[in-house]
């Protein structure tokens, strides 16, 4: 059956859609695609359930014949790994952005249809291509019940266990990434031990639910696993490096989609993802082959023409990284919304700045709505409509010598106690180099240090 999925165009568009964006334009190495990923995921998953005891032999795993809850339950796991990014869309979460984005400018005019994002395009396909060469017609040929597939993916099934092996602070999907993404661009601060991090996963039966825990004695193990994320995403995935293209690339996409140049959210649901040969070609290519078609001569918008050439000949665009414009700490809500209004008014006065010098230059600027956490505190948690913390769906559990199940952020030798704490907010602003070195020379940076936004 994975076979089949894997021959789908469904499944081969992943090997025209690169892991980490632009990312390869700073590190040459990072070329590897969301087809590498998923499959990693998969041999994750099937370790993971090996090690707790939920796998079956391969004798039963691969026979068709053979479909009792236990197999079916692994082959679904499997599944999930292998299809969770069967919706991402051209260079990964570089076009996501745009189309994210570009909804939520669209829901200040009128009704969209759907919500954008990769998930929800996934899972659509997954439960909606009952047709030759569609995913959900192998999925009900092999008894495997995509509606089910769907919901682990998003991590709201029934089965808090599977939701936790797809969705939570310790899931296959981060155990490959991290040590791929680690091993192509060369940077180390992904790594982690995952096959001691497996070894020391379990289950506990509460309340009548399998919950998904870490024994006691290897916390530090995944303390470990956590804080490599955090480091991962604050160094290399969201301040600097290859962020600054996918952002050019993101605002070129957006008006793509303003002006009808590329497929509406809403086509990609309703056409392009029911044609399987369609959908193959919504790729890296997809992007690029726009782009190189405007940069021969069709692009009249000053903007997109400049930041077009910029992506094709990889001039990266300045950074403006002056307080209150930087990476800073929060601890609390308070906090964070006090820095995204410092962060709006100090935008809004470089803008002004910047035309009173440059009346036709460009800045772009990004305000995260999420930022780089190592785990949720628990006040977080208690915001969640999980009122029982033990059956969250993210937040990983410690099973002590006695028998007690308790929060990882809750356990008396745990950082992550005062760590989930903290959060990483992460606001950028960039220019042209050209219009950095005017701000520059004349003297708007060094105003800018003095304001007291």
């Amino acid at each position: 059956m994975e076979a089949r999925v894997l021959e789908t165009p469904y499944y081969q568009r992943l090997r025209w859609v690169r892991q980490l964006g632009f990312s390869f334009y700073i590190f040459p190495g990072a070329t590897h695609t969301r087809h590498a990923h998923a499959l990693g995921v998969l041999h994750i998953m099937d370790k993971v359930l090996k090690s707790l005891g939920l796998a079956v032999s391969d004798d039963k795993l691969f026979n068709a014949n053979i479909r009792d809850d236990k197999t079916i339950f692994h082959r679904t796991m499997r599944l999930a790994g292998m299809l969770h990014d069967v919706g991402t869309m051209p260079f990964s979460h570089t076009i996501e952005m745009a189309y994210m984005s570009h909804w939520r400018q669209q829901q200040n005019h009128s009704k969209t249809k759907y919500v954008a994002s990769h998930e929800n395009l996934g899972t659509h396909i997954i439960k909606n291509t009952s047709f030759k060469g569609g995913i959900t017609k192998i999925l009900l040929d092999e008894g495997i019940d995509p509606i089910l597939l769907s919901e682990i993916i998003e991590g709201k099934s029934p089965i808090t266990l599977a939701n936790q092996l797809m969705h939570s602070d310790v899931d296959a999907d981060r155990m490959d990434y991290l040590l791929r993404d680690a091993y192509h661009t060369g940077v180390q601060l992904g790594v982690y031990d995952h096959n001691l991090l497996i070894r020391n996963l379990t289950t506990h039966n509460y309340k009548g639910e399998d919950i998904l825990c870490v024994k006691e004695d290897a916390i530090s193990v995944v303390e470990s696993f956590l804080t490599s994320r955090y480091f991962w995403y604050s160094q290399i995935i969201n301040d600097g490096t290859g962020y600054k293209f996918d952002l050019i690339a993101a605002k070129i996409y957006e008006y793509f989609l303003e002006n009808g140049m590329a497929y509406s959210f809403d086509h990609l649901m309703d056409n392009v993802s029911q044609n399987p040969n369609e959908y193959f070609t919504f790729n890296d290519s997809y992007f690029m082959a726009k782009v190189h078609e405007y940069l021969a001569g069709r692009i009249t918008h000053p903007l997109i023409r400049e930041l077009s050439e910029m992506l094709a000949q990889r001039i990266p665009p300045a950074q403006i990284k002056i307080s209150p414009i930087q990476p800073t700490l929060v601890e609390s809500e308070e906090h964070r919304n006090e820095l995204v209004d410092r962060v709006n008014t100090a935008v809004l006065w470089l803008k002004s700045e910047l035309h009173e010098v440059l009346p036709d230059a460009w800045m772009v600027h990004d305000i995260p709505t999420k930022d780089v956490i190592f785990t949720k505190s628990k006040e977080r948690l208690k915001t969640s409509k999980t009122k029982d913390l033990i059956l969250h769906r993210e937040t990983l559990k410690v099973l002590s010598r006695d028998g007690s199940l308790n929060l990882l952020i809750d356990s008396s030798n745990s950082l992550l106690k005062i760590l989930s704490n903290y959060r990483n907010f992460i606001p950028r602003v960039y220019v042209s180099p050209k219009t950095y070195e005017v701000l520059k020379k004349k003297g708007i940076l060094d105003a800018l240090k003095l304001q007291n936004f």
